[in-house]
């Protein structure tokens, strides 16, 4: 099936299974950008969702014989991202916090195409709010599939992205909301 984007993802995913490295480097190309937007919604720190990021195209390409194309690739690889950063926000409250206290807050410049505007008002959202926009945004997931994903309410989904959006409005335009 032929994406938005002009690429067979089921095609992709056949060649990345079979050890296609190249396949794997223009699935990464694809998608590199909205899997770091959701590993970054989901962690709240550039470093850790660049990790996230490299970590999500390791699981891929080691998934890729197991896949089974019932759905969209580009929704498949961008839920192993969220279970990845999930996993690390979890490893990352488990560390102790002198660990902590040596890596740096705001590390490493992110991957082409994402506005640093953008990340930043995203990053003053809560968590819940950035994964609802990035997996409908970036993502391009229903509210139906980001409610179970999230395991909340549909009707939660969507109030949360109206507000959320209205809240981001503001902070890419420039302006200051309390």
């Amino acid at each position: 099936m032929m994406d938005d984007d002009g690429w067979d993802e089921d095609e992709l995913m056949r060649q990345v299974a079979g050890g296609d490295m190249r396949a794997l480097e223009a699935l990464y190309h694809a998608l590199r950008v909205r899997v770091f937007a959701v590993a970054l919604a989901v962690t709240g720190d550039r470093g850790l969702a660049e990790d996230v990021m490299q970590d999500t195209f390791v699981r891929v390409y080691s998934s890729a014989p197991g896949y089974r194309p019932e759905g969209k690739v580009r929704a498949w690889v961008l839920m192993i991202a969220r279970h990845l950063a999930l996993d690390a926000v979890r490893r990352r409250a488990r560390e102790p916090a002198s660990v902590l206290a040596g890596q740096s807050a705001a590390s490493g410049g992110e991957p082409d195409g994402v506005r640093l505007d953008l990340v930043n008002a995203l990053l003053r959202l809560g968590m819940i709010d950035r994964q609802i926009v990035v997996l409908h945004d970036m993502a391009g997931l229903t509210h139906a599939e980001i409610a179970a994903e999230l395991q909340v309410p549909a009707g939660t989904v969507r109030w949360r992205y109206r507000v959320a959006l209205a809240r981001l409005r503001p902070l890419v335009a420039g302006e200051e909301v309390s």
